[in-house]
């Protein structure tokens, strides 16, 4: 059986364990023959885990393809409080046209993600133009005079 189908079958039949070993491995072999299939799963899947793995995986293979799906699905509310892998993921990856998208999740989510999203956004501040840092603190900024946590604060500094 092909992995294709493998996969589509362990995940149909809630076999999670079992999918997940797969799905490491193909990140592990850096299989861009997968990409399609993984990035259908990401999109589908409501289970936290799977969703990590695969986006671990995407990273892996580190085709730019993979920023799409997982941007998308960074920004659906199911993910909410588990946004950090997602974030994570896009460490290898070309993400820089959507440093708006993530700059404007700073300070929303766990602990974790608010480094990652600060970790992201320190990795492309020098690519920026002006116009991208502007609209990055309009988005922050809000927060900031709401929240004013440290997360929002130490984005601000690099921002400016």
């Amino acid at each position: 059986m092909n992995i294709q189908r493998q996969l589509d079958r362990l995940i149909a039949e809630n076999a999670i364990d079992d999918a997940i070993a797969i799905i490491q491995s193909i990140g592990e072999m850096k299989d861009s023959s997968q990409l399609n299939t993984l990035i259908k799963h990401l999109r589908l899947t409501d289970n936290s885990s799977l969703r990590n793995e695969i986006a671990l995986a995407l990273s892996d293979i580190g085709h730019n393809t993979a920023v799409e799906p997982i941007i998308e699905v960074l920004v659906h509310p199911k993910t909410k409080g588990n946004r950090g892998t997602l974030l994570y993921a896009l460490e290898n990856l070309d993400y820089i046209s959507h440093i708006v998208t993530i700059a404007g999740f700073i300070g929303d989510d766990s602990f974790e993600a608010g480094i990652q999203l600060l970790l992201l956004l320190e990795n492309v501040i020098d690519q920026l133009s002006e116009e991208e840092k502007e609209r990055c603190r309009k988005m922050i900024e809000p927060k900031w005079k709401m929240k004013k946590n440290e997360a929002l604060q130490d984005a601000l500094e690099l921002l400016s």
